[in-house]
């Protein structure tokens, strides 16, 4: 049995997708985890305990990564893995092997989807996260993919989305983010001359 009402899911981008590198010497990347890291925080305050992720490399390990501070301070966070298949880690690069393997270790439930792979694990894994989480947090710039499949699917089944991708500078600035925004990115401001 699971507690919808105190769970949030993640789902973003893998490293290749982002607009900047995943690096600690990249500004951008730096404001990133930042975002992550206080809507996480404020996923908490908003009385979440159970955080799902799907472990692929980027966004799904990185933000496993942010709830897993949390979890030291805070012994009623949980963290369960939902990995699609038997054998997922090895399609993981050396570069996030250690990470992958760091996450399943402090993991409180490690879900596994299907024993082998098959062309419908990765959306099925997606599904299974969403229809147990009230929030889904995400990092989505209006790209193409998996990520804004499933938040079509989120939105279509009525959970809240909070998408990191833009938020409200101010908020940003006091390191406390409370604006919820569509899972579709605002359009940039045009040039009216």
């Amino acid at each position: 049995m699971f507690l919808f009402e105190n769970s949030c899911c993640f789902t973003g981008y893998r490293p290749e997708k982002f607009n900047f590198p995943l690096s600690e010497t990249s500004y951008d990347y730096r404001r990133f985890i930042t975002r992550l890291l206080t809507s996480i925080a404020d996923m908490i305050e908003k009385g979440c305990t159970r955080f799902y992720t799907g472990m692929a490399m980027g966004f799904d390990i990185l933000a496993a990564e942010q709830v897993i501070t949390f979890k030291k301070a805070k012994p009623e966070i949980q963290l369960i893995a939902v990995v699609p298949f038997e054998g997922h880690k090895r399609t993981i690069s050396s570069e996030w092997q250690n990470r992958y393997q760091e996450i399943l270790r402090e993991c409180d439930e490690v879900v596994t989807i299907s024993p082998d792979y098959a062309n419908w694990v990765y959306s099925k894994r997606n599904r299974y996260m969403v229809d147990r989480s009230r929030y889904v947090l995400t990092y989505f710039d209006g790209k193409t993919g998996g990520t804004q499949n499933t938040l079509k699917y989120a939105v279509k089944n009525g959970r809240q989305v909070l998408n990191i991708y833009e938020t409200d500078v101010m908020a940003e600035k006091n390191s406390h983010l409370k604006h919820y925004c569509d899972i579709f990115p605002p359009e940039k401001n045009k040039d009216t001359r």
